[in-house]
């Protein structure tokens, strides 16, 4: 079978399933099984693909049509032009994320030797990206999940970042476990999806953790915390930033502004509230 052949079975097979982005999703799975990049894929249409290639490719689009996210069953997955470990038990990163990083870079940008903590970090993707982008940066990455902490540990020495210290650690728990740390900066991309909801979400969805998904009856238990218990490790002039949920700006900026002055709810390119942000009062 040729390339091109191959490509489009792949495409035809996911349509049927109605995924939006069925031929990006099949140039994904051919290029693994080829071992290519999607960009080399597309100028080898008529290369001939090994039979045990072409089984190989109908398996991992079995697993996909099965509700198997497809960065799964790739294993890597691209954030902020970084590269990514990703599977079951810790949450995938989203491109929406990267917005928290662009914010935290443009904030440190005048800092010298700034301290960075990523709270809930999963697979590190945000604080790593914070890390390579800003060697002289030290970050902390707080992480409760195993699954997941064995995720970010695989991750910072993927990226080769030594300005990185990961903690298995729990949000709730405050930020006496890292020490007498204060920050320049506090990120957060945590659980913020209300209780009731998750049930109704996408099945590729509930294949990811659900202690990463889960926000609470509201949604915003951890935006509580974060207000209540972090505040006083953040510097003087120091800010929080922390990704939200489309329908949630106005909640979490209520709740930091009993802590926190200069509340901003930032919106992503879609016009949706993605990000707030929250300056030190002191």
């Amino acid at each position: 079978m040729k390339l091109k052949d191959l490509r489009n079975n792949l495409t035809v097979q996911l349509s049927s399933c109605s995924f939006e982005e069925a031929a990006f999703e099949a140039d994904c799975i051919a290029a693994d099984v080829m071992g290519l990049t999607n960009s080399v894929l597309r100028i080898m249409n008529d290369s001939e693909v090994p039979d045990e290639k072409v089984i190989q490719a109908q398996e991992l689009v079995k697993r996909r049509t099965d509700g198997e996210p497809l960065q799964y069953i790739l294993g890597q997955w691209e954030f902020y032009s970084n590269s990514f470990y990703v599977g079951n038990g810790v949450l995938i990163p989203r491109p929406e994320t990267e917005m928290l990083v662009d914010i935290a870079l443009d904030f440190l940008s005048d800092r010298k030797n700034p301290v960075c903590a990523d709270l809930c970090s999963g697979s590190g993707c945000i604080g790593i990206s914070v890390a390579k982008a800003d060697k002289n940066a030290d970050v902390i990455l707080l992480e409760k999940s195993v699954a997941a902490f064995d995720y970010l540990k695989r991750n910072i020495a993927l990226n080769g970042v030594s300005n990185v210290t990961a903690v298995n650690g729990d949000l709730f728990s405050g930020p006496e476990q890292l020490g007498s740390i204060k920050c320049d900066i506090l990120l957060s991309n945590p659980p913020y999806i209300r209780t009731d909801i998750i049930p109704s979400l996408q099945k590729e969805v509930l294949a990811e953790p659900l202690m990463a998904l889960d926000g609470g009856a509201d949604g915003l238990d951890f935006y509580r915390a974060i207000a209540e218990k972090w505040f006083d490790c953040i510097k003087a002039n120091g800010m929080a930033a922390v990704e939200i949920g489309e329908d949630q700006g106005n909640k979490v900026k209520e709740i930091f502004e009993k802590y926190f002055a200069e509340v901003t709810i930032h919106k992503d390119l879609f016009g949706n509230d993605r990000v707030v942000t929250a300056k030190n009062k002191k």
